[in-house]
């Protein structure tokens, strides 16, 4: 630049061809490389949506967050070799551009799903604890006040409403800044934001600098040093299996130095010649591509780990299951060791599967259902706190309870209506579509067989559908629900069906579900139960049990808990 003839400025520096060094060759093959990877990775994530990792996490969310932080990381990669083959001031419009509108959008998106992942463990709560059940916080007049609207909008909506008012106040706030100053436009603009500097180093410099660009970097503190610690803080306590509060938590940790690292490149002297070959925003981008890792990666590592475990755990299964009834194992220090969990399953005795020298003979249908059949309650805490599968364990005790009420001999009218309408509770609670805040996972053969024996009567009942079937694990839910896995009166919050009951009805309805539910639970949930419990007795914590939330608790952990609930009443 000082070999440039005189009174050559920003306005009028000429263009050249790209920079294709080494090092201008390595930022093309690194983004197109780290792009394939990236949208690969996005790509195997959709077409396993349904799998239960990636069911419950909304991937459109995240995708969108996703596509807008690429968008932003590219451009930073190509900008070393072939920044100057524009004329300069448009390069950093571009930049100014994406920084304000692609970048604020991209994190806000990406916190909003970092949210619901706090959500979803808060709901998932109602299946250990009925009194949990989050009650309506709605208010009548919806269709005259907007702020009864905004009051009985579901949680996803609401928090979309949000970002979208701080997005478009962001936008036009961007434009204005860029409108108002005139270094990007000398022939208009506000008086006294014109270019100052006289050098054309201290010009290039200028344009990156300025108050016009505080407002993006206003918006990035926020997300990072005050929504992202809230998010850190919440999260700590939640011992997902889903790899979800790694990737919150790792994400929240890895933007922390974009804000102030960003400022160090900008204003400090000193790292104007790291600025020529690595520019200041790809501090920020250091950030992104950890994002991509955390919302990408991770979950495509956990699907592949969760396929892993389905297999062995089925093996498991089939190879227990074939053992003789009557064999027992013998150890080289007693006389009796134990029998295997298929034995002690069928013969009712208390089947201490926490013993870790019990090794896989609990991955047993066998050894499930005794448990089911004996004390479901741990597994269900687990599967609801843990795993957030708790819709599982509910239904299936759920539809125990109902099989047991079904009368002894052949129903009379008044008989078949009752038990219908509590299977029709089933019905809405967990597997509609259209009704179920967390609908089961089901075949799509199983589905529609149960549609045509419920959806119906479901539809008189209930009205329109409350969750969108496109999307139904949105988690806006019914504004008023009766029961959520558990009888928590003796009454429906509904009227009763009295209308045609469908011939094929019987006590066996939910018999093809609950298998199919029950072998999910297997080869998912179960020997993730096992394995945990077996750690945690190995590990010496079973000296208190690890299934009540109230009881032996510290000074300090119920200081925690109540700030923690505080903090969360607040977001």
């Amino acid at each position: 630049m000082d070999q440039l003839p005189p009174g050559i400025t920003v306005y009028n520096l000429p263009t050249a061809p790209p920079t294709w060094d080494r090092l201008g060759i390595f930022y093309i093959a690194w983004a197109a490389a780290w792009t394939t990877l990236v949208f690969s990775g996005m790509i195997f994530c959709w077409i396993n949506r349904k799998s239960p990792i990636l069911k419950i996490r909304g991937l459109p969310l995240s995708f969108g967050a996703i596509i807008l932080l690429h968008s932003y990381w590219i451009l930073a990669q190509i900008t070393y070799p072939i920044a100057h083959t524009m004329p300069i001031v448009l390069a950093y419009d571009i930049q100014f551009f994406f920084m304000g509108i692609y970048f604020p959008l991209g994190i806000a998106l990406f916190h909003a799903s970092n949210l619901r992942f706090l959500h979803i463990a808060k709901l998932q709560k109602q299946f250990t604890h009925p009194a949990l059940r989050l009650k309506a916080k709605g208010c009548n007049g919806a269709s005259t006040s907007w702020l009864c609207r905004l009051r009985n909008m579901g949680y996803t909506k609401r928090i979309m409403s949000f970002i979208s008012i701080g997005m478009i106040i962001q936008v036009l706030l961007t434009m204005a800044c860029w409108f108002a100053v005139k270094k990007y436009h000398p022939t208009y603009g506000l008086p006294g934001t014109e270019m100052k500097s006289t050098t054309l180093p201290e010009q290039v410099a200028e344009l990156g600098r300025g108050w016009e660009w505080w407002p993006s970097l206003v918006w990035q503190f926020i997300w990072t040093w005050i929504v992202a610690p809230v998010l850190i803080y919440r999260a700590w306590g939640i011992r997902d299996t889903l790899g979800w509060r790694a990737q919150t938590i790792g994400c929240c940790l890895s933007s922390l130095h974009a804000t102030p690292m960003f400022l160090i490149a900008s204003y400090v002297p000193a790292f104007d010649k790291v600025n020529m070959y690595f520019s200041q925003s790809q501090w920020i981008h250091l950030s992104i591509m950890m994002f991509e890792i955390f919302a990408v990666f991770v979950p495509a590592v956990q699907v592949i780990r969760l396929w892993m475990l389905n297999k062995w755990a089925a093996d498991a299964n089939a190879k227990w299951e074939t053992q003789s009834q009557t064999s027992t194992l013998r150890s080289s220090t007693t006389v009796e060791w134990k029998l295997s969990a298929l034995d002690m399953a069928e013969k009712g005795k208390s089947m201490d599967f926490t013993d870790s020298e019990m090794g896989d003979r609990v991955i047993t249908m066998k050894a499930l259902e005794h448990v089911l059949a004996e004390n479901p309650a741990p597994l269900l805490e687990f599967s609801a706190l843990n795993d957030f599968s708790g819709e599982n364990i509910a239904f299936i005790t759920r539809t125990d309870r109902w099989k047991t009420s079904w009368p002894a001999e052949k129903p009379t009218e008044d008989q078949n209506i009752e038990v219908y309408n509590a299977a029709l509770d089933i019905y809405t609670d967990f597997i509609s579509p259209l009704d179920a805040e967390f609908p089961l996972n089901l075949p799509s053969a199983d589905l529609k067989k149960m549609e045509n024996m419920f959806e119906n009567p479901a539809r008189i009942l209930r009205g329109a559908a409350q969750v969108n079937p496109a999307t139904p694990f949105e988690f806006d839910g019914p504004l008023h629900r009766g029961r959520s896995g558990f009888e928590t009166d003796d009454t429906s919050a509904y009227a009763q069906y009295t209308g045609h009951i469908p011939a094929e009805f019987d006590e066996h309805v939910f018999e093809a579900v609950r298998s199919h539910i029950k072998y999910l639970v297997l080869t998912n949930t179960w020997p993730k139960f096992v394995s945990e419990m077996q750690s945690r007795r190995k590990s010496g914590e079973t000296s208190r049990s690890i299934f009540t939330a109230a009881s032996k608790t510290t000074i300090a952990s119920r200081v925690s808990s109540k700030i923690s609930s505080i903090i969360s009443s607040k977001f």
